[in-house]
């Protein structure tokens, strides 16, 4: 044991009065799959000597530290009357993770014994810190390498069964799907004492009736209640994003003229009312560059946009589009999401983009759409570049889906499909969202701060005056609100002649 180890022991053992004080839940179990996994009765990854090790990943805010305050795992017991779930010991224990993403030290660990059962259950192993001081509760270093980009960070949770029947499989780990709250890849890792051997492992494919091949769920039933400590606040005007990334990327089929893949539009939502427009300062989009020394990823063009979102009492649809900008990326060698900023630094040239709210099963949120595509002749397009993929947002709300129009100018609503949580014909949805962020504000509409800048631009100029000379007599450029457009809004739009502030 390290020193860092013994400190917090001495730290629970010589804790003060004991102050009951709950943290959130911020690592669920999310729902249960019909299946079960002993890794000591295992002879391939396992064995009598072994641990299994559940992945957390918690929402970090920018720290480094999470203090528990209550676990809880659960142990899945399959019993009947003919042949009784035999007495087990279960050892829990809380375990750091090291930058390569293997164990670290022992921050906590606790064990409880289950009885004989004859019934088919799901038996919950848990402990709380919730009487101790804050102070004197287990604190865990996390590991943000991994996750840190996607402000997650993450630690180990170990399972070992101990007993004369440890390796009965009557007894195991529940199996569960993607936690809510909470991320972990679809994966864990066992360590077995007996050969020192460490690895990480998944509980393979099923192929559902559609014939598609998926991934079967390899989590363990989790929950850990606690708080980042050192974390900090996210920013003010994030309205939607910071989503975790899954390993995989999108590249929508080519469009009909063959320069340009076809707009994807990312579905967004806030928090806003009828009426109510966003102001952004700032779009941040994740675009995953797949290269590789001996294959890079081609040099690309990406063009972002914010786009209106239209509803017709059954489905969204893309509307106007408010701006758009161009990117040029530089060819990739290496695998990584580059994230680009589309800024607007100077509020006078910041978009007005107005919310939908129609739809009233969404009451409360305000949507719109961050669309993007890529730019380049057919041989760029074929490269492994592609909008990143990505889970629920922490800020604002999407449905699991995006947009795209077909080759015919319809608008449709996609999602990548189901995947199989066990050999049962209980499915779930992929994630199907876009990695983009927006900052900004939302609200009425804000008074525009040049409005004899008539076309937008960003100046009053011979444009705008040519606009007010054709309104002469009309409400169409009346700067003074008295109804008509004369000799004092001329006066006006001379006055405010040059860029807008």
């Amino acid at each position: 044991m390290t020193l860092h180890s013994i400190v917090r022991s001495l730290a629970l053992c010589f804790a003060g009065i004991a102050v009951a004080q709950a943290d959130p839940r911020v690592y669920d179990a999310s729902s249960e799959a019909t299946t079960r996994y002993n890794v000591n009765a295992s002879t391939t990854v396992g064995g009598p000597l072994a641990t299994a090790y559940a992945n957390v990943a918690v929402a970090n805010g920018g720290g480094t530290q999470f203090r528990l305050n209550a676990l809880t795992i659960g142990i899945r017991r399959a019993g009947t009357t003919t042949a009784p779930a035999p007495a087990v010991v279960v050892e829990v224990s809380v375990v750091e993770m090291n930058a390569s993403g293997g164990l670290g030290d022992v921050v906590a660990t606790f064990s409880k014994g289950l009885l004989t059962t004859t019934a088919a259950t799901t038996d919950l192993v848990n402990f709380t810190w919730g009487a101790n001081d804050p102070a004197a509760r287990p604190v865990v270093d996390l590991q943000n390498g991994p996750n840190g980009a996607n402000g997650y960070g993450s630690f180990w949770v170990g399972v070992r069964f101990t007993g004369t029947d440890a390796a009965n499989n009557a007894n195991g780990w529940r199996v569960v799907n993607e936690p809510a709250p909470g991320r972990t890849p679809n994966s864990f890792g066992v360590f077995n004492a007996a050969t020192n051997a460490w690895g990480i492992y998944w509980l393979g494919q099923t192929t559902g009736t559609d014939g598609v091949v998926r991934d079967n769920p390899a989590r363990f039933y989790v929950q850990a209640d606690g708080a980042i400590v050192d974390g900090v606040a996210p920013p003010a005007d994030r309205l939607y994003g910071q989503s975790y990334e899954q390993p995989t990327y999108y590249k929508p089929p080519v469009a009909a003229d063959g320069t340009a893949t076809k707009w994807v539009h990312a579905n967004c939502f806030v928090p806003a009312v009828a009426g109510d427009v966003l102001v952004p300062n700032k779009i941040v989009f994740g675009i995953y560059r797949g290269g590789s020394a001996a294959t890079p990823a081609p040099a690309v063009g990406v063009e972002l946009a914010l786009v209106e979102m239209t509803y017709d009492g059954t489905a969204y649809g893309a509307g106007s589009t408010i701006a758009s900008q161009t990117f040029q990326l530089d060819a990739a060698s290496t695998a990584f999401t580059q994230r680009l900023e589309w800024t607007w630094p100077s509020p006078s040239q910041r978009p007005i983009v107005p919310l939908n709210t129609d739809n009233a099963a969404n009451a409360g949120l305000g949507g719109y759409f961050v669309a993007a595509r890529l730019v380049g002749d057919a041989a760029t397009l074929a490269g492994n570049n592609g909008p990143r993929v990505v889970y629920a947002p922490l800020a604002g709300a999407s449905w699991l889906g995006f947009g795209m129009f077909s080759d015919t100018g319809v608008f449709t609503n996609y999602f990548f499909g189901t995947y199989s949580n066990s050999s049962t014909a209980l499915y779930l949805p992929k994630p199907a969202r876009l990695l983009t962020e927006t900052f900004g504000s939302v609200g009425a509409e804000p008074p525009s701060k040049c409005p004899a800048d008539f076309d937008g631009d960003g100046a009053v100029s011979a444009a705008d005056l040519a606009n007010l000379l054709g309104s002469w007599g009309t409400p169409g450029a009346d700067l003074d609100g008295d109804g008509t457009t004369s000799a004092s809004d001329l006066a006006s739009l001379l006055g405010a002649w040059g860029a807008c502030p």
